[in-house]
């Protein structure tokens, strides 16, 4: 924006000095006139269509990053003041063509053009026209640019304006009316930096802007005004005051702490819930303190583990970025305090890093305490000599003691959840005599409705009797026990029966 409004100024002041230079131009073909020592002619010579001898000035008039100027070149510079150049030399040789002060004049390849200036020197001339179509097309385009342009006098008095401001104007009676508004709300001393103003006519309509931002520039003629219309901008800006303030009503009711910081690695936005666990001044965090600023603090206050190397931990504080830049960072910190913090990294736009920090102290310890009963519920069944499995309703091994695992060389920790009903009973019929029982307590596990408990007697084929015993638990569960009765007078001793026939 700054560099649109430069450059109309810079136009601008182009213009006077190319006026100027006109101005002094005329006055010097004046003189040659009056001295009569003037050229009235300028002639250019082509080979076919590359230029090969010009006056000195022709040739300063070219492009200097070309070394061989062609005819579309030469009928560039000249198209300004010549609307009627000729497309391409295309005349039969040995003719001659006319157009207006234009001589065109073919000699095998050769083409003379030649320029007749009347009577007056044929380079200030040249020069003259030149500047004048270069100044006629500023003032065109200031004239026509979709922003105000205006100057007063170094008294105040209003001096031009351009299409735009005259547009605007109209809401206001005249020119002069409105720069005396927009002079209410312009200082002097504001010509470093652009300056917002609400236009309050009631007649602008919904074509006009009512907000503009307007840039002074002093000069020794007076004062230059340039102003764009601002009003997408000020609704872009309400928008996004408005949506930051919805998000700060939606995380001020979040339970979770989050810190945004922007590009620059700043905090940028924060919500209650982050001063509440952190336990960091809030004071603090409106400074908008950097990044490791933010974490210095939030270690000092013992919110984050204390590292034992304090360069590895900024090290590993840069790693935590990068890796919150891609969406990887993840990290647990338990607190000597016993609080337990989840901080979660994400990526934002436009280079933005946010921040979730969340309590799971209640979560960890019921997570433990749920634990501690397992292993507790553990022991208690590993403690009973029968051998004892739990199947789900879906047919999977969920839980057995100590006894079942020795016996049918299960692995709790791997394989426990691997192995189904169908795999259990497969086993369990190596060890015992055939029996009819194992399809129907295969269909018991999976059942869905209503059971009762009920066992049955198997034999091993190591001669002992086993009582398999099956009740249904919760959650549609099946407990399996297999039960060994007490050796009878005459039978096998303990000694012979080696192995304990679990289920």
């Amino acid at each position: 924006m700054d560099n649109i409004l430069l450059t109309g100024t810079l136009l601008n002041l182009v213009c006077l000095a190319l006026a100027a230079s006109v101005l002094w131009r005329v006055k010097r073909s004046l003189a040659g006139q009056t001295t009569g020592k003037h050229d009235s002619k300028i002639t250019l010579l082509f080979h076919k269509k590359t230029l090969i001898d010009a006056d000195d000035r022709v040739w300063a008039l070219l492009p200097q990053n070309v070394e061989t100027p062609h005819w579309d070149h030469v009928r560039t510079v000249f198209l300004p003041i010549f609307p009627n150049w000729p497309t391409a030399p295309d005349m039969r040789p040995e003719t001659t063509e006319k157009h207006d002060r234009l001589t065109l004049t073919r000699t095998g390849d050769a083409i003379r053009v030649t320029i007749c200036t009347s009577e007056e020197p044929a380079i200030d001339w040249l020069s003259v026209h030149m500047e004048q179509a270069s100044a006629e097309r500023t003032q065109t385009a200031i004239a026509l640019a979709p922003y105000l342009v205006w100057s007063v006098s170094p008294e105040g008095v209003f001096l031009w304006g351009n299409d735009s401001f005259l547009t605007y104007a109209k809401a206001y009676g005249s020119a002069r009316a409105l720069a005396e508004h927009l002079d209410d709300h312009l200082s002097e001393n504001e010509t470093d930096r652009p300056k917002r103003i609400e236009l309050s006519s009631q007649r602008l309509d919904s074509r006009h802007n009512r907000w503009i931002e307007v840039t002074t520039r002093e000069t020794e003629i007076g004062r230059f005004y340039f102003a764009i219309g601002i009003d997408a901008m000020i609704r872009a800006e309400a928008a996004q005051q408005n949506f930051v303030q919805t998000l700060s009503k939606t995380f001020a009711n979040l339970t979770t702490g989050l810190a945004i910081f922007d590009r620059d690695r700043r905090l940028a936005l924060f919500n209650p819930a982050l001063v509440d666990l952190s336990d960091v001044p809030i004071e603090f965090l409106s400074a908008r303190p950097a990044m490791f600023e933010f974490f210095d603090k939030l270690r000092d206050s013992r919110i984050m583990p204390e590292p034992k190397n304090y360069d590895n931990w900024r090290e590993g504080m840069a790693k935590l970025v990068a890796a919150a830049s891609d969406d990887r960072f993840r990290e647990t910190w338990t607190l000597s305090t016993g609080q337990t913090f989840d901080i979660t990294g994400q990526p934002y736009p436009d280079g933005a890093i946010a921040f979730l920090f969340n309590d799971i102290t209640a979560e960890v310890s019921l997570t433990r305490g749920f634990r501690t009963e397992l292993d507790t519920m553990q022991s208690v069944i590993d403690t009973l000599i029968d051998a004892v499995a739990v199947f789900s309703q879906q047919g999977s091994l969920t839980l057995c003691n100590a006894t079942y695992a020795q016996q049918w060389n299960v692995e709790p920790d791997a394989c426990i959840a691997e192995t189904s009903i169908v795999d259990a009973t497969q086993s369990w019929k190596t060890a015992f005599h055939p029996s009819p029982v194992w399809p129907e307590l295969r269909d018991y596990v999976t059942r869905t409705t209503e059971r009762v408990s009920w066992d049955t007697e198997l034999r091993g084929k190591d001669g002992r009797e086993v009582i398999c015993r099956i009740d249904p638990i919760s959650h549609g569960a099946t407990l399996i026990r297999f039960c060994h009765r007490p050796p009878q007078p005459g039978s096998q001793t303990e000694n012979d029966a080696l192995q304990i026939v679990s289920a």
